[in-house]
């Protein structure tokens, strides 16, 4: 039963996948997005099985997640105003390189899976995004265009 699951999991996640990368949905479109995601869940799932690798989802990380697209929003409204800003003035804001403690987890799958995961969603905010992540010394090293800890929510702990 879990492998079922965890094939539901691969199906849907790929099958949205391919239809945000299609942008067109179309009866056809939606025919490719069930193939490709079966083809991908059972191979993602045949090769999960064989590895013996196993994860669960990070529970506390999809949640801190849905403040994204709320502080997307807020973060173009901040690089909109220091863009012009910056005209106004005729001096360009180069912004700020910041250190903030970030628990980096291990060298194990779901320790690398957290830290690939904190840095894909960080980088959807305009306004701040992660240039590295410092295991020995627990930091995420981030840049932001103007300091606002709501843009670096994702990589903060």
């Amino acid at each position: 039963m879990r492998h079922v699951v965890r094939w539901l999991g691969w199906w849907l996640a790929l099958f949205w996948l391919w239809m945000l990368v299609a942008g067109d949905w179309n009866r056809i479109e939606f025919l490719a997005a069930i193939c490709a995601a079966a083809v991908g869940a059972s191979l993602a799932e045949s090769a999960r099985a064989a590895l013996g690798i196993g994860y669960s989802l990070p529970l506390n990380q999809i949640r801190r997640s849905l403040t994204v697209p709320p502080i997307i929003l807020v973060d173009f409204g901040i690089v909109i105003w220091v863009l012009l800003r910056s005209i106004a003035r005729l001096r360009v804001d180069r912004g700020v390189f910041l250190a903030r403690p970030f628990d980096a987890g291990g060298d194990d799958v779901a320790g690398a899976a957290h830290r690939a995961y904190t840095v894909a969603v960080a980088g959807f905010s305009p306004n701040a995004y992660v240039i590295d992540i410092d295991r020995e010394r627990n930091e995420v090293f981030l840049h932001d265009l103007v300091p606002f800890k709501k843009s670096e929510e994702p990589a903060g702990d």
